[in-house]
């Protein structure tokens, strides 16, 4: 049996007992498993992400991490941590913001391993590497730094603790490439999403490939939205992102009755946000019913194309400079509406008869009953005394003619009420996930969105209504009405194609009374 002496039981304890009595949750377990290079945690109020990070990057210094490549490995050429956040520690000028990395990652790592601590000038701690390596350094940066001082040097990891300016998280991410090659270059960003303007939700939770959520976290969404998550869900992003998100609930040192009154006179989006982290409950964002499953699988559901007999029409929001936004859609007799392609020329690229031709050519042999365009194209030009629309007009006709397309006459839009199209679309949002998926929507009208449709997706996700300038704005000033006009050409196309009398299928004579086997008859085969 190993002789312990008392006095290595002491510097036993001395040095590794808060780290070996930190208390593990399922929500850190699962944390820590996690492989993705930019790991997003956002969670309620006093969950304790600040000292479930700051412990892991004790596991990290130890060469404990369960995640190899994310331990300090004695070959590694970077050998700097960034730990980021409002002030420095230490900060006389911090005010009510205390920076809390620092107290915490002093709290887990065992003291005889730091060769030399931070001071006020030089935010900097040098670790002793117990595996043997060169010296392990970690740093403290605030986002009150200009940009320029953080650049030039590569690091090994980055956390920010709470939001930071967009453009010092863009430059972190530079700081993070050749540790990459070397297998590390990640970023754990931690965030109580407390405000309204984010860009965190649409850089990271919007664009996740991996969402786990705690248990508190599902049933909140199950109550209040209807919605219903597992565990661990995966989609189709491409990037290496995961997003972790937890309730102040998911505590294990804090007691329910604590925080019920902690919570208690907030109302129930304050309480969304403060205690369960769902912060994208109150962003700008004008569609926030549009989620993932509004998008479908074009190849799976139209494999042949869409039926010819239902309900076409086509839409083009108009600029002089700005790329044009056209939609092409389809309503079928059980009212659901697919937005089954799109088309984002550019006027100082194309001119207007090659915009027309590909257009044809897009459109395919399908009839257009809606063909709207936004009035400033009705605009005369002074060189050839026509406009836009009377070109398009004309070229739709030789095109038809020539056997490209089937015509179609454009006609301007009514662009006095948006948001009535915002409305419409935003019940077909809310009625498509009570369906689940297409074809299942009971008569209630819908609205899906092809995969191939990326500009219109992207739209979705990232029109806003304008924000103020400042934070400090935001949050005391009131949210402002007016739509901000970036990624809200493609939503406004489609609002003016549904909100226009014409498109009702149950008005057009194109759906007569359907008789026993119709419904069936232009159903697309699905593919398993």
């Amino acid at each position: 049996m190993l002789n312990v002496t008392d006095k290595e039981k002491r510097f036993l304890y001395d040095n590794y007992n808060n780290l070996l009595s930190f208390i593990r949750t399922e929500t850190y377990t699962a944390f820590l498993k996690r492989r993705e290079k930019i790991i997003g945690i956002f969670t309620g109020n006093r969950y304790g992400k600040t000292a479930q990070v700051a412990h892991s990057f004790v596991l990290r210094i130890l060469g404990k991490h369960p995640v190899p490549e994310k331990n300090m490995r004695p070959d590694k050429k970077i050998r700097i941590y960034r730990f980021a956040s409002q002030v420095l520690p230490n900060d006389p000028e911090g005010g009510e913001v205390k920076n809390t990395q620092y107290p915490f990652f002093k709290k887990f790592l065992p003291p005889h391993l730091i060769k030399r601590d931070i001071t006020f000038r030089r935010p900097v701690m040098t670790i002793k590497d117990p595996q043997g390596g060169k010296d392990i350094y970690v740093e403290f940066v605030s986002y009150n730094q200009q940009v320029g001082t953080q650049a030039g040097v590569e690091r090994e990891a980055i956390w920010p603790d709470e939001s930071a300016p967009q453009e010092f998280f863009e430059e972190q991410l530079l700081r993070l490439l050749t540790a990459r090659e070397q297998g590390g270059g990640d970023m754990v960003y931690t965030l109580t999403p407390a405000e309204r303007l984010s860009f965190e939700f649409e850089e990271i939770f919007e664009r996740a490939r991996v969402y786990i959520r705690s248990p508190h976290v599902i049933q909140r969404e199950r109550e209040r939205f209807g919605k219903t998550y597992q565990p661990i869900e995966t989609t189709d992003s491409k990037l290496d992102i995961a997003v972790i998100m937890a309730a102040t609930d998911d505590n294990p040192t804090l007691k329910k009755e604590d925080i019920d009154e902690m919570f208690d006179l907030f109302d129930e989006d304050e309480v969304d946000v403060r205690r369960f982290g769902l912060f994208r409950n109150i962003s700008s964002q004008v569609f926030r019913e549009f989620e993932r499953s509004h998008v479908i699988s074009a190849d799976r559901y139209f494999p042949s194309g869409l039926p010819h007999e239902w309900k076409f029409g086509r839409a083009v929001d108009y600029h002089e400079v700005v790329p044009w936004a056209a939609v092409f859609m389809a309503i079928s007799p059980e009212n659901e509406v697919f937005v089954w392609d799109e088309y984002n020329p550019s006027p100082e690229k194309f001119i207007t008869e090659d915009i027309t031709r590909n257009m044809a050519y897009k459109s395919k042999d399908y009839k257009y009953i809606l063909n709207l365009i936004d009035p400033w194209a009705s605009k005369k030009q002074s060189n050839t005394g026509k406009s836009v629309l009377d070109d398009f007009n004309e070229h739709f006709y030789r095109l038809k003619r020539e056997g490209v397309g089937t015509g179609g006459l454009w006609q301007t839009w009514d662009s006095k009420n948006i948001q009535r199209g915002n409305n419409e679309i935003k019940t077909r949002l809310l009625n498509a996930k009570k369906a689940g998926k297409p074809f299942n929507n009971n008569g209630l009208p819908t609205l899906w969105i092809l995969d191939n449709c990326r500009n219109v997706i992207e739209s979705f996700k990232k029109w806003k209504k304008e924000e103020w300038a400042s934070r400090e704005d935001s949050l005391t000033k009131e949210m402002k009405d007016d739509f901000e006009e970036k990624y809200g050409h493609f939503p406004i196309a489609i609002g003016c194609l549904l909100k226009h009398t014409s498109w009702n299928s149950r008005t057009s004579t194109n759906f007569i009374q359907r008789k026993s086997g119709y419904e069936n008859a232009f159903r697309p085969q699905v593919r398993a």
